[in-house]
């Protein structure tokens, strides 16, 4: 199943505990599967939002998912260059770059 899940809130400690619940109750994926985190409604990211980004990340690779980022808005981008956990996501800047079939959106 591929599955968009869209913040809705910057990913501090809060906007960062609920991505990750999300994440959590995904787990572990029935077959192999895509994930794309939609950073449309985030404007910031802290060193919370990085770890649990990072975590995903993690997740995600040990149950063979593929994991997108999309919408990155400068202000993410720029704290995902200077740490540079940039090079280890694929950033999207349009969905049907990721897949074309059917997709679940969680908001989170």
């Amino acid at each position: 199943m591929n599955i968009v899940l869209r913040p809705q809130r910057d990913l501090d400690i809060r906007g960062a505990s609920l991505l990750q619940q999300k994440v959590l109750n995904l787990l572990p994926p029935s077959e192999p599967s895509a994930w794309v985190i939609d950073l449309v409604q985030v404007n910031s990211v802290n060193h919370f939002g990085l770890t649990a980004l990072m975590g995903i990340r993690r997740a995600a690779k040990k149950h063979s998912c593929l994991l997108y980022l999309l919408n990155v808005k400068p202000t993410v981008r720029y704290m995902l260059e200077i740490t540079e956990l940039d090079r280890q996501f694929t950033i999207l800047e349009r969905l049907d770059e990721a897949f074309s079939s059917k997709i679940r959106l969680m908001l989170c």
